[in-house]
């Protein structure tokens, strides 16, 4: 999640929530459970005491859709997307991980403020200029509705379960059989032959009759099958072509960013450091104030007597004040005091702290230069989307019952455009869209010849689609595709004769012991290799793939014969193998073996883990 947030949460409000809803189901589904609550009735299921919500439940369907759609080629009508189907592989997922959330919490584990702090501060979105934006961190949450305690506690259940694979990855580990074993096979050592038998000429002496012609496209009309297509002229109208061809004035844009100014959150971004005192006895206070007075170093003191042992020895120092991350006294005393000023003693549940603002930056409301940009165009889409609305009726006004699309596309200056033939399930362009190809398909556009309805896609977008060209599903005509039928034909001849070429050679092999002269003797290529390994750049990796697959018995040859990619029939011979040793690797390179040794057995073992914690877990359905 948290690595999704660094690479994908920049840029517009669209894609803010794009990526917090589609590609950070973590941070409001399943890892979110404990602080989305449950109310009576409402769960969908409960994991040992973890509640997953219908709401969340209906949330996570939704995405995992969403992620499904995304995908090319997707039929959105398809049975796998409907929602009943979803619903149990995504209750299955949100309750497995509910399990797995509920062991590592009852072993004990946890993760602390200031490291999910850290993590909160350190996200690239977060930032404006380099620098953690509080009010970047609190508008991008905002946008989608949560809160920063929300995705406060979203954040450190995704670093506890980050924990816990790493202590599974961390205790794993490779015996020494096991390397013994892995680097036999990696370095196995084989030698084989190939023997190449040349197709020239022979197809020329191949045959094939009108009769084996129309026997074959009769037996196999399912491969000249065409699918049925159809094209369509369409107009095109959308808010992002509209706002092209508008102006806005420049006064509007000024008062516009009037105010955004106005508005700006200028709420002061603070770095603090704490001393905490868990033992807050009056004269361990008096202490430290007294020591504070008399100016002695703040980090200092920090590493002297604070009791938080995640900040004591960097001076005390928690980062910039993420706004819910703190207790309220904390926040509230720290935002009263100016830089380098220190606080009086101020209480919490966790004791008794010391706080010191070590910078305080009050965010600057940005240029007129640096928003005028986006101001203007926000303005132009504005404007445009009314034009859309009135545009959009005359559409519909205009091609209703009209013969034809281009009296609209005149009066609306926009142009008729045609598509690529496209099928009812697929396309290109517009017909991508499955609203335009089930209105395509439709009977008033298919079979009535008439102008569709108008089609409303997202983004702000509307066509207007009228048959072009239709073709029904037909079977293409033997004339059509004779030549393509001769070809299989011939080929499928030729590869008889070399396959029974290579046969015979192969028997032949087996009696002989001169095999190159053999080869010769045949008019056939033949190449010896030695002692090769799986990455020697011999021969070509299609053959040493099938050369390292075949299984060998002692003293005997094993063959192999197929087709070559260049029209040709190929024989391999393995003659014989050795096992590789360790002595074959330099040190490094069995290092590195074994670290990915022991992170496939962690995954291994993680699955293992989660199987049996999964088994064992109180799962109730509802």
């Amino acid at each position: 999640m948290l690595q999704s947030v660094r690479d994908n949460l920049k840029g517009t409000v669209v894609s803010v929530i794009v990526i917090l809803f589609f590609i950070l189901p973590m941070v409001i589904t399943g890892v979110g459970s404990s602080f989305l609550g449950s109310v009576a009735g409402t769960d969908a299921a409960v994991v040992d005491g973890r509640s997953i919500t219908k709401k969340e439940l209906s949330r996570e369907i939704y995405m995992q859709k969403q992620r499904l759609l995304a995908q090319q080629g997707v039929d959105p009508s398809a049975d796998y997307l409907k929602d009943e189907n979803l619903a149990q592989p995504v209750l299955e997922r949100l309750t497995r991980k509910a399990a797995v959330l509920a062991a590592a919490e009852e072993g004990g584990m946890a993760v602390s403020d200031k490291s999910v702090n850290g993590v909160i501060v350190g996200q690239e979105e977060f930032k404006v200029d380099g620098k953690f934006s509080s009010q970047q961190y609190r508008s991008l949450l905002a946008r989608v509705g949560l809160t920063p305690a929300a995705y406060k506690a979203a954040t450190a259940e995704e670093m506890m379960l980050g924990q816990l694979n790493k202590g599974l990855e961390l205790s794993s580990f490779v015996t020494e059989k096991e390397k013994s074993e892995i680097i036999a096979i990696i370095n196995e050592k084989r030698s084989f032959f190939t023997v190449k038998i040349p197709a020239d000429g022979l197809a020329d002496s191949i045959d094939v009759t009108d009769a084996e012609i129309t026997d074959y496209y009769q037996a196999n009309e399912s491969e000249f099958r065409e699918p049925e297509k159809l094209s369509v002229d369409y107009l095109e109208l959308s808010v992002n072509s509209i706002a092209e061809t508008v102006t806005v004035d420049e006064a509007d844009i000024r008062s516009q960013y009037q105010e955004e100014a106005e508005s700006f959150d200028a709420t002061p971004e603070l770095t603090v450091a704490h001393i905490l005192l868990e033992d807050d006895s009056p004269e361990k206070l008096t202490e430290v104030q007294e020591k504070i007075a008399a100016g002695d170093e703040f980090a200092d003191l920090a590493k002297t007597f604070s009791d938080d042992a995640g900040s004591r020895d960097q001076g005390g120092e928690l980062g910039v004040l993420v706004a819910g991350a703190f207790p309220e006294a904390f926040e509230s005393a720290a935002r009263e005091l100016g830089e380098g000023e220190v606080s009086g003693p101020v209480k919490t549940d966790s004791g008794t702290h010391f706080i010191k603002v070590l910078k305080k930056a009050v965010p600057e409301v940005p240029s007129f230069e640096s928003r005028k940009a986006a101001i203007e165009r926000s303005l132009k889409v504005a404007k445009a989307e009314g034009i859309y609305l009135s545009e959009m009726e005359k559409l519909d006004e205009l091609t209703f019952g009209a013969p034809d699309l281009s009296g609209a596309a005149n009066e609306l200056g926009l142009e008729v455009k045609t598509t690529q033939p496209f099928q009812r399930n697929t396309g290109l362009g517009v017909a991508g869209n499955p609203e335009v190809r089930n209105a395509a398909f439709g009977d008033e556009v298919l079979i009535d010849n008439r102008n569709s309805q108008v089609i409303e896609l997202a983004g702000n977008r509307a066509l207007v689609v009228r048959k072009n060209t239709h073709s029904p599903e037909h079977i293409k005509p033997l004339e059509e595709v004779k030549e393509q039928v001769v070809s299989k034909l011939t080929q499928s001849k030729l590869n008889d004769l070399l396959e029974e070429k290579a046969e015979t050679f192969i028997a032949e092999a087996s009696s002989s012991e001169d095999l190159e002269a053999l080869a010769e003797k045949s008019g056939y290529s033949y190449a010896m290799f030695e002692d090769v390994s799986r990455s020697d750049p011999v021969s070509d990796p299609a053959t040493r793939n099938t050369v390292f697959s075949m299984p060998l018995t002692e003293g005997e040859t094993a063959f192999d014969a197929r087709p070559a990619r260049d029209g040709s029939y190929q024989v391999v011979g393995v003659v014989k193998k050795a096992a590789g040793t360790i002595d074959d690797m330099e040190p490094a390179q069995v290092a590195g073996l074994a670290t990915q040794l022991s992170r496939e057995n962690s995954r291994f073992e993680g699955s293992a883990f989660e199987s049996e914690v999964v088994a064992n877990a109180d799962i109730k359905i509802h």
